[in-house]
């Protein structure tokens, strides 16, 4: 199975012992595929983060597992965008939930309503 993973899961699955932990442990020892957007990776990097939380970050993910942000899932991100009539604050959401859609990801996140709208999405909601 493929699984994407949102921003604030991988943040709180690093940095604290709790369910979103092991759950990523679970898969990282399963044979499940994990990869994470383009967009999520780059909230994810840009901090504040070091250079070794980066690279420990990194090893989760095969050498594919960052998926670009594609002109596809752009047009049908933006398309949902418009449909939802979404805040700005919600772009970065949007984007990383089609990724996941779109490629037909399970999208494992702490807080399920950041994707609320966002069509065929498969959510797993994991939180403390």
């Amino acid at each position: 199975m493929l699984y994407h993973l949102d921003t604030e899961f991988l943040v709180v699955a690093l940095s604290s012992a709790g369910p979103e932990r092991a759950r990523l442990l679970g898969l990282a020892e399963s044979e499940a595929d994990i990869q994470i957007s383009a967009a999520a990776w780059y909230e994810f990097s840009r901090g504040p983060r070091t250079p070794e939380q980066l690279a420990v970050a990194r090893s989760l993910f095969f050498e594919d597992g960052v998926v670009p942000f594609s002109e596809e899932i752009a047009t049908v991100a933006a398309e949902v965008f418009r449909n939802l009539g979404s805040p700005r604050r919600r772009a970065a959401d949007i984007a990383i939930g089609v990724t996941a859609s779109c490629l037909e990801a399970v999208l494992l996140t702490c807080n399920a309503s950041d994707f609320a709208g966002v069509p065929r999405l498969q959510i797993e909601s994991v939180s403390t």
